[in-house]
């Protein structure tokens, strides 16, 4: 069957349909039908100029998932035209399920957002879905208070994977790259768990922080670069969520931030386990509330630290005594890391002291498999530490 406009297919399709759409430039489109996990809905782009220009909906979403489960939208161009009427307000939306009630399933892969007014993904109660391999730059652009790359949004969100994006460009003060919020006041637990936010590129965040917690609990971070946030790189707290960070497992990360902490956690539950990352944030490299808990090894640092959330630092040595914890774990500055960190290259250099200083296993947990280009994570006599390992 074809279609004249994208709604219409939009409409029509059922679980198991594949809607192809060629190269032009469209209005955006609502989706209201769900797949099943077994024949899922597919939008696919056919070529690589599928462009939505325009929103689609009363709110002026480019694409709008409504409270559907088992829908992929993948390769699709969605981005603000000088001409565009009405404007894009965001890229994606998935909205209208309940925290109680949550959309399932839904994949959000290889899409290019630019210029979004507000956020580039605004996903609500979106459980078990995975977000990959998606460019997103710019968003924020018309003056929106929050203009986030990726917003998953409210308790129901369980399970989510976002994975492989690159964001860059967001200038907003208010804005976070990538935005987690639980967010009591909605309904349900309050809480985000079970996350795994992995080898992602942030390389702005607007005024604050890369990577943003609210009542974020049990997640995995891995294999992701943060490169000159606006403030924290990896900031975990509890405001609108109902409790703060526990057993976050935050391994073969590269932080680097010039205003704010590499990871700092606020309302600190924990059980983190932290290794093989590159922690160099301005303020320190890890501030917490709960020591007496935390396994933390071969990690290279900014050399300050805190166990009371910021209100004192320590030094590396002077941590080490407090934990008892990071006695692998080195100083170093991005010029000895890196090829070139001033011009965006934070591979690691031949002569960098995170070569070969990683560990294979630490407090049960195995490092990645493949780092943040997709090599294989240990190439030397053992991984390396941050998120690319050194390939000659």
């Amino acid at each position: 069957m074809q279609y004249a406009t994208i709604q219409a297919a939009a409409s029509a399709a059922r679980a198991g349909n594949v809607v192809l759409v060629h190269e032009g430039n469209y209005a955006g489109f609502t989706i209201t039908t769900s797949g099943s996990a077994a024949s899922p809905i597919v939008f696919r782009a056919n070529g690589s100029n599928v462009v939505i220009d325009r929103g689609g909906d009363s709110e002026s979403d480019g694409i709008r998932l409504q409270n559907v489960n088992y829908v992929q939208i993948e390769g699709f161009v969605i981005r603000n035209a000088t001409s565009s009427s009405p404007r894009v307000h965001r890229c994606i939306a998935a909205r209208g399920a309940t925290a109680t009630s949550p959309m399932r399933g839904n994949v959000i892969r290889g899409n290019t957002c630019t210029d979004a007014d507000a956020e580039g993904f605004y996903v609500s109660q979106f459980g078990q879905g995975l977000l990959e391999n998606n460019v997103i730059a710019n968003a924020g652009r018309n003056g929106q208070a929050r203009g986030h790359g990726i917003y998953l949004a409210n308790g129901g969100s369980d399970g989510t994977t976002i994975r492989g994006n690159r964001i860059s460009g967001i200038t907003n003060a208010e804005s976070e790259g990538i935005h987690c919020n639980g967010d009591l006041s909605i309904g349900g637990d309050g809480l985000i768990s079970d996350l795994t936010i992995e080898a992602n590129t942030i390389s702005s965040s607007g005024g604050n922080n890369a990577i943003n917690f609210d009542g974020v609990q049990n997640a995995l971070i891995r294999d992701n670069l943060v490169m000159a946030s606006g403030h924290h790189a990896l900031r975990a707290y509890a405001i609108d969520g109902a409790a703060g960070p526990r057993n976050l497992r935050v391994i073969n990360n590269t932080f680097v931030t010039n205003n704010g902490w590499a990871v700092k956690l606020s309302e600190d539950g924990g059980g983190h386990v932290v290794f093989n990352n590159i922690l160099l944030g301005s303020a320190g490299s890890l501030a917490i509330g709960s020591p007496t808990t935390l396994a933390a090894n071969n990690n290279v640092v900014a050399g300050t630290f805190s166990v009371d959330e910021e209100a004192s630092t320590l030094t590396l040595a002077a941590w080490r005594t407090r934990t008892a914890q990071d006695a692998a774990s080195v100083s170093g500055t991005a010029a000895q890391l890196f090829v070139n960190a001033a011009a965006g290259n934070f591979a690691l250099s031949s002569s960098s002291p995170a070569r070969d200083k990683g560990l294979s296993i630490f407090a049960g947990l195995a490092v990645p498999s493949t780092d943040l280009t997709g090599a294989p994570r240990q190439q030397g006599s053992a991984p390396d530490i941050g998120a690319i390992e050194y390939t000659p």
